[in-house]
């Protein structure tokens, strides 16, 4: 899967990236610029009276993804949170999509893009639990109680703390990657059996359930994100 070719291979065949450089790393940065661009077109057309289609459509998916934040984080984290895993949700969401576009892959079929994701998540976790608790009721958590059981109940901690990321990693690149390797199977065999009828899509049927388990990983992601923080919060307050 790394080493299939994109859209965007003239950019190393030019030498304007460097050769060692894997292709889903173009293909992020062109996610990510449609992002950017498509939140600053709509920036600039937001209306408070008779908002168009497309602002109506987004307004629904805020409100959406506030009320998924809300019933696992709680009212009074639903406002800080929101931005964060609506910003995972919609990014994997994105990068998993992209796979289905042809000439291009899903970065999230790469071990390297699912292990970065899983260490920001990773991140935000431990810093949505040490700004909320303050790094002495945080680090006590992982010492445990009572206090003499600290030599075993630390190592445990943070051995299950660290397991969370690589979790997350393995998950979703085995799913996107699975869903791609079958569809790039169904491609050659309808290339090879087929003979004068190679036009038949034979992956099509596989890339529809592509389009909804692409929106189920990412849904997955951003919720056992949520639910780690839920959790960090939740047994870190037992030592308030």
């Amino acid at each position: 899967m790394e080493e299939s070719k994109t859209w965007l291979h003239f950019l190393i065949a030019k030498h304007i990236l460097p050769e060692w450089m894997p292709e889903m790393v173009p293909v992020t940065w062109l996610v990510i610029l449609i992002l950017c661009v498509t939140v600053i077109i709509m920036r600039g057309k937001l209306k408070l009276r008779n908002p168009g289609r497309f602002q109506a459509f987004v307004e629904f998916c805020v409100v959406c993804l506030q009320g998924f934040v809300r019933n696992i984080v709680g009212q009074r984290e639903t406002k800080a949170l929101t931005p964060i895993i609506g910003t995972f949700f919609i990014y994997i969401l994105m990068l998993n999509l992209f796979g289905l576009v042809p000439g291009f892959i899903s970065p999230t079929a790469s071990t390297g893009t699912t292990a970065a994701l899983a260490i920001v998540a990773f991140l935000v976790v431990q810093f949505v639990a040490i700004t909320r608790l303050g790094l002495r009721n945080y680090f006590r958590h992982y010492l445990g109680e009572p206090l003499w059981l600290a030599p075993l109940m630390l190592p445990l901690h943070v051995v299950g703390e660290l397991v969370r990321p690589l979790s997350l990693a393995v998950r979703l690149f085995g799913n996107i990657f699975g869903e791609d390797l079958v569809i790039i199977v169904l491609m050659t065999i309808g290339t090879a059996v087929l003979g004068s009828f190679y036009w038949i899509p034979l992956q099509f049927p596989m890339m529809l359930f592509a389009i909804f388990t692409s929106f189920v990983q990412a849904l997955v992601f951003s919720m056992l994100v949520s639910i780690y923080i839920t959790v960090a919060l939740a047994g870190h307050e037992e030592h308030r």
